[in-house]
């Protein structure tokens, strides 16, 4: 099993945000793979090369210049697969704008407004037009490009948020497409892309320039949209060739049935935050089977 290539024959994909930077990598990664690729970019030249560089070495690609923040242009990328290709299976997110910011009082609305639209609602943009097409040949894949920062990080609200929104956004799409063949994961990629150059601490990126090449996070990106996978609504992180799962945990925590009060929810806060008899938890309803008594889950 380990010997068989992965190949991705008789596939189209969509990869926004692919002139450059660890789109441009996963673009590459799919079409010496068999993929037919529509290399999207608001950038036309940066586009174009990606799109060039991938015939020169025998694949197949197209250059696009749609807006991923724009629901219409973003329904043109698909209109665009559909017309030179015949066919979509594939979309990886990875389109955005705009990185650190400074503290929430740095941050400007203009800042704010550019990392959500492009991160977070260019996703969902480009996700909803192709959706169509998936649901009725019920075969999908789709990868929405997260990043740790959604967990917390300083000096990046807004990039923060936008990421977090992704690992919801992905969740819930990975609900509606379980019935209709299409499965929806999260990739939290650490890679020395423009952004990551952005990083005002000197040692963080001087450490990511010299071990976190983008290319070394689309195998897993590439893997992650494969027929094979069996996965979905899950998360993961990658970079520096590392692959890991990431586990949101749910725990029993306390109850004090309807009479809780204020303080006795103080006085057992200890067993709020016992991490003891943890357990995974991919989606919300996941939380109900901690219920108990009059309370109990019968869904």
């Amino acid at each position: 099993m380990g010997e068989s290539l992965i190949r991705f024959d008789g596939r189209v994909a969509i990869v926004t945000g692919a002139g450059r930077g660890l789109g441009r990598e996963h673009a590459l990664l799919l079409a010496s793979r068999g993929a037919q690729v529509v290399v999207n970019d608001v950038s036309a030249e940066h586009a174009a090369k990606t799109a060039e560089d991938i015939m020169k070495q025998g694949g197949h690609a197209v250059a696009d210049t749609n807006s991923v923040s724009d629901p219409a242009a973003a329904a043109a990328i698909v209109v665009t697969a559909l017309e030179t290709f015949g066919g979509l299976h594939i979309v990886i997110n990875n389109a955005g704008r705009g990185g650190p910011t400074g503290t929430i009082e740095e941050t400007s609305d203009a800042q704010v407004a550019t990392i959500i639209s492009s991160h977070l609602i260019g996703s969902y943009n480009v996700s909803r037009a192709a959706w169509g097409h998936l649901r009725q040949q019920n075969y999908g894949r789709i990868l929405m490009t997260s990043s740790s920062a959604a967990i917390g990080s300083l000096g990046m609200p807004a990039y923060s948020m936008a990421k977090a929104g992704l690992i919801g956004l992905g969740r819930s799409l990975a609900l509606e497409g379980a019935p209709v063949g299409i499965k929806v994961n999260i990739l939290m990629p650490i890679g020395y892309t423009r952004s990551a150059a952005l990083n005002p601490n000197e040692d963080t990126r001087q450490w990511m320039e010299a071990n976190f090449a983008p290319q070394m996070c689309s195998p897993a990106a590439t893997w992650l949209v494969h027929e094979d996978v069996a996965c979905s609504g899950e998360i993961f992180t990658t970079g520096a060739g590392r692959v890991a799962l990431i586990s949101t945990l749910g725990v029993p925590g306390w109850s004090g049935g309807p009479e809780i009060s204020l303080e006795s929810l103080r006085d057992h806060w200890p067993s709020v935050i016992d991490m003891d008899g943890s357990t995974p938890m991919l989606y919300s309803r996941d939380d109900l089977g901690f219920y108990s008594g009059p309370a109990t889950w019968r869904g």
